[in-house]
């Protein structure tokens, strides 16, 4: 038995489909905090049970009888992200898993100015000492964390970005849970840690010059400092930790920090990672 937590979102709900079109969908338990929300997903041959990463019982229980955990990292700031991974892994010994595969994220390290690395560095250490047989999977920058950008640069014809030559290494959703997958079901990837970036990287010039093609109309990328996607942030009534939490990311994006490139999605899921024009042509 495979267990998935936090499987009602995005990535969640993008890597149980995954498992459904390889027809592994009665191997999955979807663990979520409200399982009324994937009630749905029962049909589909899917086990659903409750699980909350700040109910150490439910997590136990939800993990019981499974051979392989996918743990989805939590969400809040890094003291409670920590403590939420904290528990789901001692929740995982106790349920005698075999191996725990975690979602990371690039270049997870207290130097990096993505404050939340912090937490995944925290988990990585602590998931490394468990006794646990163990799997890594370090997520580069989703490009769908940028459609907001995309949707108002085809509609205003100026693509903002803090540092707008630094290159990322972008993957998709579909990108990390065929990695996952791939990672669950193959041989030879315990105690690995794998890159999940994209086989390219590319720049916001670069992604101007695509979209001003696949639109037809001239798009132009535009510096921004990350002070002034910070206080967007803010005025679109996140919480402070969200803000200051997210604008660090951009941050880490326009310092070159996710620039590197991999070609782990291909090893894992058997097929290159998610090119920026197919990506963007749904723009278009």
């Amino acid at each position: 038995m495979i267990v998935i937590t936090a499987a009602s979102g995005k990535l969640g709900t993008t890597l149980a489909d995954a498992f459904k079109a390889k027809g592994l969908a009665g191997k999955v338990r979807l663990a979520v905090r409200s399982p009324e929300k994937l009630a749905a997903r029962k049909a589909e041959g899917f086990e659903v049970v409750a699980a909350d990463y700040d109910d150490p019982a439910s997590l136990k229980a939800a993990f019981a009888g499974a051979e392989t955990v996918v743990l989805i990292s939590g969400a809040g700031t890094n003291d409670i992200r920590t403590a939420q991974h904290h528990r789901a892994i001692d929740a995982a010994k106790a349920a005698g898993v075999a191996r725990l595969v975690y979602t990371s994220a690039t270049n997870p390290v207290s130097a990096s100015r993505f404050d939340w690395a912090k937490a995944h560095e925290a988990t990585e250490a602590e998931l490394k000492a468990s006794g646990l047989a163990w799997t890594i999977l370090r997520d580069n920058s989703y490009w769908s964390n940028n459609d907001a950008l995309f949707a108002n640069a085809k509609a205003g014809g100026v693509l903002p970005f803090p540092s707008i030559d630094a290159k990322v290494a972008y993957v998709s959703h579909e990108d990390v849970a065929d990695s996952i997958v791939g990672a669950v079901i193959g041989a030879g990837h315990e105690n690995k840690v794998y890159e999940i970036a994209g086989g390219e990287a590319w720049s916001a010039v670069e992604l101007a010059a695509i979209l001003s093609e696949l639109t037809g109309r001239e798009i132009r990328a535009l510096e921004v400092p990350v002070s002034a996607f910070e206080e967007q942030f803010r005025a679109m009534g996140l919480p402070e930790w969200v803000a200051t939490g997210v604008a660090s990311f951009y941050a880490a994006l326009g310092a070159g920090e996710y620039a590197a490139t991999s070609g782990d999605v291909e090893r894992l899921a058997g097929r290159p990672s998610t090119s920026a024009r197919a990506y963007l042509k749904a723009f278009a």
